[in-house]
């Protein structure tokens, strides 16, 4: 069964990817892992890059499940002071 998820792209992953976000069709029972393993598989760029995720506003660890119409976040680490 698939599942619709909005990626949203921040900082270095936008000007990789060239766009804010995207609405991805994947399988049901996918992981945050899985998106980014698909967003590298499709912008071998992003490998480049050391990737943090956030699921609906919160931070993720990658082996979080997603569910219909989550929206996972892409984005370096963030420093800050």
């Amino acid at each position: 069964m698939k599942m619709k998820v909005e990626v949203q792209f921040f900082a270095r992953c936008r000007e990789i990817v060239g766009e804010k976000k995207k609405e991805l069709e994947v399988e049901e029972g996918m992981r945050v892992k899985d998106i980014i393993d698909l967003l590298i598989s499709e912008y071998p760029e992003l490998k480049k890059v050391k990737l943090i995720a956030s699921r609906n506003h919160k931070y993720a660890a990658l082996n979080t499940k997603l569910k219909e119409r989550d929206v996972v976040a892409v984005f370096p680490p963030v420093s800050g002071g």
